[in-house]
């Protein structure tokens, strides 16, 4: 196995472990142009990445190894996953193979939603779970429980009534258990954000100390620690933007607009969040089209969206007009 391989392979877990950011992409465009090994191991890497999340369906017989490789701690977790992708792709491993190995548990999750994708399923209770952009879930569903795990991006819910049964949503911030029918969940990084769109939900911080009822109309964000209350939605306007795969934002800082975006693209939209912090925006954005809704910021705000490649999009202040 060469130290490019294990390049490579370190390079995929950052990406799809969260541990991504400007710095880090520059800094792999400039380590896959150091030579067409580099390159050609980049393109193994993500391909075996893919072969992975098209086998999650699969992952059953293996559950228990694969949670028992989530309780290592992550040093020791991020070792075993490296040795297990570059073995894979070193001595072409089927990808179904890898299911023992601890890999972040998005590429094989229950339910899994791609860029621009829009899914709504039913549950086996009944209740309704819709996915937008980038998200993942797992769902654990008997006779004594309705629960989802929600591993990644944004879900709408619509809950059967089950008086035997509580529905609920956990995520690492907590748990959300259903006192009512339909509300949104979206976890942002180390936060989990609850808009309530009808009847209440109880959200209780992971750390059990803090339980807080949330009403219809009203937003929430959970920590580990805490959960509070963030201010008001427009129950009929969240759900027309839903209905319409569309993003509506009131005053709020560009970067957290060009998130949301990126989130239903594939590829990279790259940006300096300082440099943009200043910009705000007022707008409903099409989600399902991402390259329509940077065009219409672009129309609107003083910035510049250049496209190097259909995988990475530059976003930028527009640079002052010379004199």
């Amino acid at each position: 196995m060469s130290d490019v391989e294990e390049q490579a392979a370190e390079w995929m877990l950052r990406l799809h472990d969260g541990e991504w950011d400007e710095a880090q992409q520059q800094a792999f465009e400039r380590w896959k142009q150091q030579g067409p090994h580099h390159a050609a191991a980049a393109a193994r890497m993500e391909t075996m990445v893919l072969r992975m999340q098209a086998l999650r369906g699969k992952k059953a017989p293996v559950r228990a190894a694969l949670n028992a490789a989530f309780a290592q701690p992550k040093t020791r977790r991020r070792k075993h996953a490296l040795r297990a992708l570059v073995l894979a792709c070193s001595l072409a491993i089927p990808a179904a193979a890898l299911l023992i190995s601890p890999y972040p548990r998005q590429w094989m999750a229950d339910v899994r939603n791609g860029p621009s994708q829009w899914q709504t399923l039913q549950l086996a209770d009944g209740s309704t779970l819709t996915l937008n952009g980038i998200s993942a879930a797992n769902l654990h569903f008997d006779s004594q429980q309705r629960r989802i795990e929600l591993l990644q991006g944004e879900i709408l819910v619509e809950v059967a009534h089950d008086s035997t049964r509580p529905f609920v949503v956990q995520t690492p911030q907590g748990t959300l258990r259903a006192l009512g029918t339909r509300f949104v969940v979206k976890r942002e990084g180390d936060v989990t954000v609850l808009s309530m769109l009808q009847s209440r939900v109880a959200a209780q911080s992971a750390n059990g100390q803090q339980t807080l009822e949330v009403d219809a109309g009203s937003r929430a964000l959970m920590h580990a620690n805490q959960v509070r209350l963030a201010g008001t939605v427009e129950p009929s306007s969240i759900n027309e933007a839903w209905r319409r795969h569309q993003l509506v934002v009131e005053n709020q800082p560009l970067p957290d607009v060009l998130d949301e975006i990126a989130r239903h693209r594939s590829g990279r939209v790259q940006f300096d969040r300082a440099a943009l912090q200043s910009l705000r925006v007022s707008a409903v954005i099409p989600l399902d089209d991402s390259d329509q809704a940077l065009q219409l910021l672009a129309q609107t705000l003083p910035i510049r969206v250049q496209s190097y490649t259909p995988w990475l999009i530059v976003v930028g202040p527009e640079p002052a007009p010379n004199k």
